[in-house]
């Protein structure tokens, strides 16, 4: 490829990535002010001043604009998260630390949580896959520093760990969204640390 080729394709991508970031915009100004189910995308291609085209080749549904906001929130916290990651002592404190955070974005932003999660189960179930993101790899990085020191049995593959870890947390916060009221986020978020770490039987359970 020419040079010149190269910058044209990079002026080009840069262009995608600010029409992204300004539908974006538009689209989460708009359910601030007047919540999800009152937006179409008809205004969100009016508020971003797009084509109506140009808002479908970057996304296909509303849902798909919320839940590219809200992996760009993971990705800020991602990153923050991981330089903490090797001053706290052990894999508890890593993982109770890491999903404090996580369900404090839950407890901000409950509505657009609960609508990116809907969205990428909806999207598991017809057969599209798993789909990970920046707490996933925090956690990831979580069970490798636990098998590395022996806190974590290394005779299980991390990634089937991680998979499993984010399936409990995610009925936590579905319970927690369909009724607030009824459990406390972080006495259920140490619960559930405790049971992916000590199993069902709890025999090495902190007392």
């Amino acid at each position: 490829m020419e040079p010149r080729d190269v910058l044209v394709e990079g002026r080009i991508e840069r262009k995608k990535k600010e029409t992204r970031q300004k539908i974006i915009k538009a689209a989460m100004d708009l359910i601030q002010r007047q919540r999800f189910d009152n937006t179409t995308m008809e205004q969100i291609a009016e508020e971003a001043d797009v084509a109506r085209k140009t808002l479908y080749n970057h996304f296909p549904v509303k849902e798909a604009i919320v839940d590219e906001y809200v992996r760009s929130l993971s990705r800020e916290f991602t990153q923050e998260a991981f330089d903490k990651l090797q001053n706290l002592p052990d894999t508890r404190s890593r993982l109770l630390e890491t999903l404090d955070k996580v369900y404090e974005q839950v407890e901000i932003n409950p509505e657009i949580i609960g609508i990116s999660m809907g969205y990428r189960l909806k999207n598991m179930f017809q057969g599209e896959g798993y789909s990970s993101g920046g707490t996933q790899s925090l956690i990831a990085e979580i069970i490798r520093l636990g098998q590395q020191a022996g806190e974590i049995r290394q005779d299980i593959q991390a990634k089937l760990l991680v998979k499993q870890l984010d399936i409990l947390r995610g009925a936590v916060v579905v319970d927690w969204l369909n009724d607030p009221s009824r459990l406390e986020l972080r006495k259920e978020m140490a619960l559930l640390v405790d049971l992916f770490l000590n199993g069902a039987t709890g025999k090495d359970a902190k007392k």
